[in-house]
């Protein structure tokens, strides 16, 4: 019976507030990147190498911003006048 109260417990628990990230691999590395993976839910909590910390959101973001390389900005293909409002309706006839 207690068993029985605790999961269902820990359903709760994982559905309002998430995954306590209790149950981690020991960190590892593969293709330069150093993390420890919650054997629950399959989250990655990134370290860093040197140190073996956990990196910071603003660290995770630079690396997944490196990793994905560099951005590529493609203009829309409208002409200038038609975003200042110089267009002129057309009308059928």
């Amino acid at each position: 019976m207690k068993k029985i109260l605790q999961a269902i417990l820990d359903f709760f628990y994982e559905i309002f507030l998430g995954c306590r990230h209790s149950h981690l691999t020991r960190p590892f590395t593969i293709q330069h990147e150093t993390y420890k993976v919650c054997l629950d839910c399959g989250k990655r909590i990134y370290y860093s190498p040197e140190t073996l910390l956990p990196l910071s959101t603003r660290e995770v973001r630079r690396l997944e911003a490196a990793r994905a390389g560099e951005l590529k900005v493609v203009p829309v293909a409208s002409s200038a006048s038609a975003l200042a409002g110089d267009h002129k309706p057309r009308i059928a006839a």
